[in-house]
């Protein structure tokens, strides 16, 4: 066979491959020829099912009555989670903590105080630096201040900032706080203008020291007295607080200036506030440090929880209107302990 007859049969060949290839595939748009098609569905439909059915027995722990909560549950329904925990230390507890943190992957971590008890803070560096970048704080008071000031770039112990439709207040109960300082004067320049701003639907306010528990450990009442009347004033949502070593949340409640032990009640549903008139204030020093008693919980309180380690997982709902909070337990199961919601 010359040249030119080799050449043109390997034309022949070549226009006669790519014919069959616009053959099938025409009748295949016509629904004649199903084989191919048939078994690229299937192949398909087995992939996406063994994928499935690998993620299931990854959350299945053997026990079908067990309720477990996972990171993926939240961000199914919610537009964004923030977690909320403190009084850390550097225990195999606080190691739970992160881990259960990043299960839950949250945009946000508020770490609300006494990051290491030994005075050494790099071991409380190294066990958050997965998460260390997302990680905004308030001080405790085991810290040395210049060591974490340094670290997360803070001028002052006291801050603010805005997260999407959500503002935050960071302060302190560890610097000075009267109606004379420079504190209670930027929170009431900060509650005042983020209050107003229409793009603002949610007011969070963070620091250390419980002011309000069930637990023997002495509350701060002069924090107290002149901040939470300024939490109802420029209608607060939620204030997050640790230093007493449980979980422990309260009804909406307003300040009592009769006796501010006994602050006011505004709704006594036991989990779903709807625009409720007072903040509910919520105890995470849960984060892995020594735990608590709680002998019994006052009227004010919704719920307590004590002896368990865990964090707060907050999401705000696809609806923008409903503000989600879950306590979750430490462990394999990440059991819920308590939920509740506000919705507006």
């Amino acid at each position: 066979m010359n040249f030119t007859s080799y050449l043109l049969a390997s034309l022949f060949v070549i226009v006669l491959f790519f014919s069959t290839i616009t053959f099938n595939t025409f009748f295949d748009k016509n629904g004649i020829n199903h084989n191919r098609i048939g078994i690229s569905a299937i192949y398909l439909q087995n992939s996406y099912s063994q994928e499935e059915q690998e993620e299931e027995d990854d959350g299945n722990d053997g026990n079908d009555n067990e309720k477990v909560t996972n990171g993926s549950d939240k961000k199914d329904k919610s537009i964004f989670n923030i977690v909320a925990v403190g009084d850390w230390d550097c225990t195999g507890e606080t190691e739970d903590t992160v881990e259960n943190i990043l299960e839950q992957d949250p945009e946000l971590v508020l770490a609300l105080g006494d990051f290491s008890y030994s005075g050494d803070a790099d071991c409380w560096f190294e066990l958050i630096e997965p998460i260390a970048d997302k990680t905004k704080i308030v001080m405790g008071n085991h810290e040395d201040e210049d060591d974490y000031m340094d670290f997360f770039g803070l001028n002052e112990q006291y801050y603010s900032f805005n997260y999407k439709n959500m503002h935050f207040l960071a302060l302190s109960t560890e610097t000075d706080y009267d109606e004379d300082s420079e504190q209670y004067q930027f929170a009431i320049r900060d509650l005042e203008k983020y209050s107003k701003e229409p793009f603002i639907d949610w007011i969070i306010v963070f620091y250390h020291r419980h002011i309000y528990g069930s637990g023997s450990l002495e509350v701060d009442s002069d924090f107290r007295e002149i901040y939470h009347p300024l939490f109802d004033k420029y209608k607060v949502n939620l204030a997050l607080q640790g230093h007493l070593h449980v979980y422990e949340r309260t009804y909406p409640i307003t300040f009592n200036e009769e006796d501010d032990d006994e602050p006011i009640v505004q709704d006594y549903n036991p989990n779903t506030y709807k625009n409720p008139k007072g903040p509910i204030f919520v105890t995470v020093g849960t984060g892995g440090a020594h735990d608590m008693i709680l002998t019994s919980l006052d009227d004010f309180a919704a719920e307590g929880i004590d002896g368990k380690f865990g964090i707060l997982d907050i999401a705000l709902e696809s609806d923008q209107k409903t503000l989600t909070g879950t306590f979750i337990e430490n462990g394999k199961k990440k059991k819920v302990m308590d939920e509740f919601k506000i919705v507006k």
